[in-house]
């Protein structure tokens, strides 16, 4: 065995090696205990972007259209949120609001700039559905001075400069412009840098949200929109549905489309932009079931396990089970309602489901785990829920 031969400088830098642990042990017990540090600016910065939940009041609310309202949010202080999260343009806040007996949690996304989250305030903008529970709850009892507890912002639905392309194409239907309003707007406020071209599909000039807004926007050389009427004729905007023929004058050399709004139009910009045989990367949609066809209306029994109850429920076919399991009162972790959180991740025990959540791991598919906000019964289910 050869003997190792180290000069002087190798030997001290052993030897300070050799010793550093008890060095450690002088520095740790001589510091008073008084002196530790407990709270990182780290830390303080992810609990302020990252809070578990923010308590919100109503400040002022908007009458977009007969049925559509922008309600202004400020922070509750008595409820202890002095401060609320910055987000990204494009992201949303799942809202929780108590109705009767029941918790019900919606995603509303961000109708308004970052910036002024910077100056303690957000908008959601919300449509009234005709059997949505919350939606006309906001319409019919939230009033200015009302208050109620929202999450973090989250959501991918977001301008991301390494994937998306310089030039985006935002193709809108309803109320599905407010990812875009929130973009647009960070343009202008110089927090993003990019083309956006928002083609905006709607039923008639009453139902164009934020139109004064986007107009205003449209003076900046980066932010361009078009009106698309279905239902309506009129010398200043283009009459029918968005189509290729609609994007072509927009296109550039590299682009990126993002889809927002009801169903129809899903399905409807699925065909229309297969044609251009674009990379997965350069669609992006806030939703998930463009290409779903969900099954006639029947009832079908639902068996719900939590870690020390049952219950036993119905669910229509074209309703979700997280929304049956809303209905019924029974708490359930949640946020996105789209299959993106993954925190009502379930796991189905028996019965046949049909999913719109096509991002769902290949294990979890394997394992029969499920997320019910994105998922449709097809045959009576019986599903165990998060602890």
């Amino acid at each position: 065995m050869t003997d190792l031969k180290l000069d002087g400088i190798g030997k001290k830098e052993i030897l300070k090696f050799k010793n550093l642990s008890k060095e450690r042990e002088k520095v740790i017990t001589s510091t008073p205990l008084d002196n530790i540090k407990v709270e990182y600016n780290t830390s303080e910065i992810a609990h302020s972007l990252h809070p578990k939940l923010q308590y919100v009041k109503v400040i002022d609310i908007i009458n977009e259209s007969k049925d559509v309202k922008t309600f202004l949010l400020a922070p509750n202080d008595e409820k202890g949120t002095k401060k609320l999260a910055y987000f990204k343009a494009g992201q949303y806040i799942s809202v929780r609001i108590r109705i009767g007996k029941c918790l019900y949690k919606r995603p509303y996304t961000l109708s308004c700039s970052p910036k002024l989250a910077l100056e303690n305030h957000y908008t959601i903008t919300i449509k009234r559905k005709e059997e949505g529970v919350v939606s006309n709850y906001f319409f019919d009892n939230i009033t200015i001075g009302s208050s109620f507890v929202v999450s973090a912002p989250n959501g991918t639905f977001c301008y991301e400069r390494i994937r998306d392309a310089k030039n985006v194409i935002a193709i809108a239907g309803g109320s599905g412009i407010t990812p875009f309003i929130s973009m647009a707007e960070a343009i202008n406020d110089q927090l993003l840098n990019f083309n956006l071209t928002i083609l905006y599909g709607a039923k008639t000039t009453k139902d164009l949200i934020f139109k004064e807004r986007l107009d205003k926007l449209c003076t900046n050389g980066r932010i361009k929109v078009k009106y698309i009427l279905s239902e309506e004729e009129s010398d200043k905007y283009e009459r029918g549905f968005i189509e290729k023929e609609t994007i072509e004058p927009y296109l550039a050399e590299e682009n990126s489309f993002f889809v927002c709004g009801p169903m129809e139009l899903y399905k409807h910009m699925n065909e229309v932009l297969k044609e251009y045989n674009l990379a997965k990367k350069f669609i992006r949609t806030d939703l998930f079931f463009s290409e779903i066809e969900l099954r006639r209306e029947e009832e079908f029994n639902v068996k719900i396990i939590t870690k020390d109850k049952e219950f036993n429920i119905s669910c229509n076919g074209q309703e979700t089970l997280l929304s049956a399991i809303e209905k019924n009162g029974i708490l359930v972790p949640s946020s996105c309602h789209v299959g993106v959180c993954g925190l009502c991740r379930s796991k189905l025990l028996s019965g046949k489901i049909k999913t719109f959540d096509s991002d769902i791991r290949a294990s979890d598919k394997n394992l029969n785990y499920i997320h019910p906000c994105s998922s449709f019964p097809e045959s009576d289910v019986v599903i165990k829920l998060p602890n």
